[in-house]
């Protein structure tokens, strides 16, 4: 019943947008009237997920607040007219062609976290008081940490000399040209693109061996190479590896080492507020070419308004929904689900049969929108965005299913130590897909192929080889 109460008070939010919709005038006060919703919609959707499932720090709640960041972010800002200047879509676009991304930007969202709902159970408390397990639970949890640390060795055996070579090359480029020589880098694809694709498996298998490891150095080891992935994301303009890096450890303190408790959730609060300064001030120092990490630390250390800038940067995606809706359906019609198909076709290597990739051509939406602007960077793309471009105003139902599909993956807490191969694929599709909030569905179709069923079929196929030794 709980959960249906808060399903209930979902559903009569999204009748309360619908219907400031129909009555609202094209102007900034309905901008922020759309905002304060938005901030209303956001704290009731991490309450009630709190309040169904026990825990407000999990995967989910980091999605759903990654997702309101980069689709509403701006917007939220409205609210307090704390939207950076150099970064305003009011400059680029009306009140007329914002309001209605607006709009269906919260209703979107809002089904996605109804969604997410219906894919949980209730539990009363974020506590748990473990009962002795059965010996076939302490068989069970013992053959899936076999299973995780013989995964988490391949794939960091397999990545460690790419990941430290494509490391080292970064770094010299970043030293040596400043960001610029990021952009100015030899795009590599095929056989060339073989060491990228390799070291990106080094951060899952680091993941998988901390979550099931006991033995302090080791985890401290572990923890130590995650920091210093993250700082090294931050060096060079990379915040949003920096960002779900530092998420992953917040969410692994809480999950697997010991309950975050109020004043704790604080003093988190407040470092969270100068963290994300910080990447305010990267986002604008990347926009300088030949800005050194020096520079970001003097500007940090003297830009008062870094966290609106920083906010304002993120919520500049929502770009993508006011774009697309302004093109679809007056110019193109509705993709009617291909995106998402074509996406799922990126499984399949591109061995000489095509030029282009179909994957790449119909579901790569950045390139799409970078083309139908005449732009000379690329916008990104969104989650929100691409349910409509898909569906239309019937997009609400695309992102219900998914929030249902993130809602069964993401939906873990400290009473699932006693599953670890649940916890280390929400934490390694969580590290993969929160980028997906501002871009295709591509990325969401590759981490499922190539991280999550390799993971769980190698530690299901291990599970089941204990089982039959055992047997005979």
């Amino acid at each position: 019943m709980r959960t249906s109460s808060y399903i209930f008070g979902s559903l009569m939010l999204a009748a309360c947008i619908v219907a400031f919709n129909s009555y609202l005038p094209f102007s900034d006060y309905g901008m922020k009237v759309f905002g304060v919703l938005g901030l209303i919609q956001l704290a009731y959707s991490i309450y009630s997920w709190k309040q169904i499932t026990g825990s407000a720090i999990t995967p989910y709640v980091i999605f759903l607040i990654s997702a309101y960041t980069f689709t509403f972010g701006q917007s939220l800002l409205f609210v307090f007219g704390k939207v950076s200047p150099e970064r305003d879509l009011t400059d680029m676009f009306s009140p007329a062609s914002i309001m209605p991304a607006q709009y269906l930007t919260l209703l979107f969202l809002n089904f996605f976290h109804i969604g997410g709902m219906f894919s949980c159970k209730n539990s009363s408390s974020d506590s748990y008081t473990y009962e002795m397990m059965s010996p076939y639970e302490e068989q069970n949890m013992e053959n899936q940490i076999f299973g995780i640390k013989k995964i988490g060795t391949i794939f960091l055996v397999i990545s460690i000399i790419p990941y430290i070579i494509e490391r080292f090359a970064l770094f010299y480029v970043v030293l040596s040209t400043g960001y610029s020589g990021i952009y100015l880098q030899e795009v590599k694809v095929g056989i060339a693109n073989i060491l990228s694709i390799l070291s990106q498996y080094f951060v899952p298998g680091i993941l998988c061996l901390l979550l099931v490891e006991e033995v302090k150095s080791k985890q401290r080891l572990f923890i130590s190479l995650l920091v210093f992935e993250a700082c090294f994301w931050l060096f060079t303009g990379g915040r949003s590896n920096g960002v779900i890096i530092a998420s992953i450890l917040l969410m692994y303190f809480h999950i697997c080492v010991k309950p975050i408790k109020l004043k704790q959730a604080l003093v988190i609060g407040i470092a969270g507020f100068f963290f994300i300064s910080l990447l305010g001030v990267i986002a604008d120092t990347r926009a300088d070419s030949n800005a050194n990490i020096s520079e970001t630390f003097s500007k940090s250390m003297s830009n008062s308004n870094a966290f609106y800038s920083a906010i304002s940067e993120m919520g500049g995606s929502m770009y993508p929904m006011i774009t697309t809706m302004e093109i679809v359906p007056e110019r193109e019609e509705f993709r009617y689900g291909s995106s998402y198909l074509y996406s799922a076709t990126s499984i399949i290597p591109n061995l000489g049969f095509w030029d282009l990739h179909p994957a790449m051509k119909y579901g790569n939406l950045n390139d799409w929108l970078q083309n139908a602007m005449s732009l000379n960077y690329g916008p990104g793309y969104s989650i929100v965005a691409e349910a409509y471009i898909n569906f239309g105003n019937l997009g609400f139902l695309m992102m219900m299913f998914l929030g249902y599909v993130f809602g069964l993956v993401f939906n873990i807490n400290i009473r699932d130590k006693r599953n670890p191969l649940l916890i280390v694929l929400a934490f390694v599709f969580c590290f993969l897909i929160i980028k997906t909030v501002r871009n295709s569905f591509l990325a969401t179709v590759r981490s499922i192929f190539y991280y999550i069923i390799p993971i769980y079929l190698i530690v299901v196929h291990m599970y089941n080889g204990r089982i039959n030794k055992r047997i005979e």
